[in-house]
């Protein structure tokens, strides 16, 4: 299955649903904890100023982070120019990121310690009314792979041109991808296709094209069911004697 792939146009489309009037974090967060929309409001800008102050504290180390940036940081900013909520950018970002070494590890502490939330509560409210969330969160994990897309193939002609055998597999998977080299297992699909498909095929000709034999093996009984023998009478019950009453008259004589 190819990883899909997303473009500022999908974001945006995306991004629209959540600036609906009925798309609003902090009225979710006013509910759970008791306090007026207002107030959450305040705590959310508070949270969101904290997070935003502290990941620009520093100089960058040489991974071009600075000491209190999260890995995350900068695809959570990419999200905010798209015209995402910060808490929903906040989340989407942190859940794309590569589990291993992720911070903070659980999304309870996420929503606790840096959205702001009384729990993490609210983001599975925002899942379950907006599932188009964790089919974005989806994109952004495959984006890496597009990114270096370009670099991959690059390196693949680089070793297809080495007149080395080693790079026979590179050129093999070269000639594949421009059309030059079709594998002998998909020649046989591509004759089916051309002739209209395995749809169009009898139930001998998908046999055949599959490798099967075109005859199933004959019946043991076949000779019987095609009336060429008669089937063989079975010898006589040793109970018979009984069924017929002879048995009892020689019990009787005896």
């Amino acid at each position: 299955m190819a990883i899909p792939k997303f473009d500022d146009l999908q974001l945006n489309e995306f991004q629209l649903k959540f600036q609906l009037p009925e798309f609003d974090e902090t009225a979710e967060d006013a509910e759970e904890r008791f306090i007026s929309p207002e107030e959450a409001r305040r705590i959310s800008e508070a949270a969101r100023k904290l997070l935003e102050a502290q990941a620009s504290i520093g100089p960058k180390g040489k991974d071009g982070l600075r000491p209190k940036e999260p890995a995350w940081f900068r695809e959570y900013m990419n999200l905010i120019e798209q015209g995402y909520p910060w808490r929903v950018a906040c989340y989407m970002a942190w859940a794309s990121s590569p589990k291993i070494g992720r911070w903070p590890e659980s999304i309870e502490k996420l929503a606790t310690d840096i959205l702001g939330l009384k729990s993490a509560r609210v983001i599975y409210t925002w899942r379950k009314k907006r599932p188009e969330l964790d089919t974005l969160v989806g994109m952004l994990q495959g984006a890496p792979l597009w990114e270096h897309r370009r670099d991959v193939l690059d390196a693949l002609a680089t070793m297809a041109m080495q007149p080395d055998y080693k790079a026979h597999n590179d050129r093999k998977l070269f000639l594949e991808l421009t059309g030059d080299y079709v594998p002998r297992s998909l020649v046989g699909l591509g004759k089916a296709s051309a002739d209209g498909g395995l749809a169009e095929m009898s139930d001998s000709e998908l046999r055949r094209w599959a490798g099967d034999s075109p005859t199933p093996s004959p019946s043991p009984f076949s000779k019987y069911e095609n009336g060429e023998e008669t089937s063989p009478t079975p010898g006589p019950s040793p109970f018979s004697k009984y069924e017929n009453g002879e048995g009892e008259e020689e019990e009787d004589a005896e």
